[in-house]
């Protein structure tokens, strides 16, 4: 069971005219999101290793076709469809700015090469600042839409560079505020305890490019991807079998003490002194922009996920190609808040561990199988969480010593 997936590099050299380059790609990395729970979300990456043996884009030569045009700050667009699929428009991997270029000069053990270093729209937001800034009370989700706008980026005219959930968390009225624009809508994630990130892919549309702002809130519902990944042992009909699927325990995230500072009011502190007895006071420090009332409750729900170590699936590694031309479709849909169900049956066990997780981060390697073509082979890496807060395993625990099946929030 394969699929035919073509994929396509596009670059904006002069800023808006869409050139094709994927003739002369040789792989491209892309990695967004973050890599576990609690981590920051940071800026989403691509690295493009171009074929320059005819001087096509050698970097600053007087003589070069592309090369001797501006690079840096230029688009790039990377997207992917399935071959007789029923995808009306292609899936964009990543959408971002020419960051950096690199060359490597033909030294006869291998060829020339130039390689396009691009970021998206997080660099933008970490360079705008606004300064003496007034903003009203309002909901996390309005305060964000506020310092987009701020921010100039992405342009308000285009809704399909945004997408911003309805937040449950008021932000109390404040003046006088300078930040930089992702700073702060960094802290007014954490005050939602939602997300805030520059998403990919997701339903393809002729409007969709990637490279989306987005604010998910804490109880927005999942992305349901209808993807059913296995291992091995419990693979059936109809089902992926990942390359790997990652499971971690330890004490990366474990909390059992937290101290949240709300926008007015003193700090708030609270601890599980059952979970400190055994592991030692591990707290977690957070700035919010909500009130006291609400940065409790924040701290009170962290501690109830956190205070005690678990059995985490954290990754999951699949192959698009080798699914079917409707699984390979997909895969390609998948980004941050996408939901996964996972089926484990651990080595020696007839019982198979049924979980629905939600995408966190997203890495892809693309290869390309014939350059005529853009045949290619894809693979993911995707970072995960618990779908919900029982969604993970505690060993020895009646209730959460087995992995249950978790119904998405």
């Amino acid at each position: 069971m394969s699929s035919t997936i073509v994929s396509t590099v596009q670059v904006l050299f002069d800023g808006s005219t869409v050139t094709d380059v994927s003739d002369r790609v040789l792989s491209v990395s892309i990695k967004y999101g973050r890599d576990r729970e609690l981590d920051e979300y940071s800026a989403g990456t691509c690295s493009i290793v171009l074929d320059d043996r005819d001087n096509y884009i050698t970097p600053g030569h007087s003589d070069s076709t592309m090369g001797n045009t501006q690079l840096i700050g230029r688009e790039v667009r990377v997207s992917a469809a399935v071959s007789s699929g029923s995808d009306s428009y292609s899936s964009y991997l990543f959408r971002g700015q020419i960051a950096d270029v690199d060359y490597i000069p033909d030294s006869g053990h291998q060829a020339a090469k130039t390689v396009l270093k691009s970021v998206d729209g997080f660099q933008l937001l970490s360079r705008a600042r606004f300064n003496n800034q007034s903003f009203s009370g309002e909901k996390t989700s309005v305060r964000t839409t506020n310092v987009l706008d701020l921010a100039g980026y992405p342009d308000e005219s285009n809704p399909n560079d945004r997408t911003i959930a309805t937040g449950d968390v008021d932000c109390l009225s404040a003046s006088g505020i300078s930040a930089t624009a992702l700073n702060y809508l960094q802290t007014i994630a954490k005050t939602e305890n939602g997300k805030f990130l520059i998403n990919h892919a997701g339903t393809p549309a002729s409007t969709n490019f990637g490279g989306v702002a987005t604010f998910i809130a804490k109880n927005q519902t999942l992305l349901a991807s209808g993807l059913t990944v296995s291992d091995a042992n419990s693979l059936s009909s109809g089902q992926i079998q990942a390359e790997e699927i990652q499971l971690e325990y330890g004490s990366e995230l474990l909390f059992n003490s937290y101290a949240f500072t709300p926008a007015s009011g003193s700090v708030q502190t609270g601890t599980n002194s059952t979970s400190v007895s055994k592991y030692g006071t591990r707290t977690l420090e957070r700035t919010v922009l909500s009130s006291a009332s609400d940065a409790d409750n924040a701290g009170i729900y962290f501690i109830g996920l956190y205070d005690e170590p678990a059995l985490r699936v954290s990754q999951v590694v699949l192959q698009a190609d080798m699914a079917s031309t409707a699984d390979a479709e997909k895969i390609l849909h998948l980004n941050v808040h996408s939901s996964l169900d996972l089926s484990i049956q651990p080595a020696g066990s007839s019982a198979t561990l049924l979980g629905e997780y939600v995408v966190e981060g997203v890495g892809i390697e693309i290869t390309p199988l014939d350059m005529a073509s853009n045949k290619s082979a894809i693979k993911y890496t995707l970072s995960t969480s618990a779908a919900d807060a029982t969604g993970y395993w505690i060993l020895e625990d009646a209730s959460f010593g087995v992995l249950p099946t978790i119904l998405a929030p």
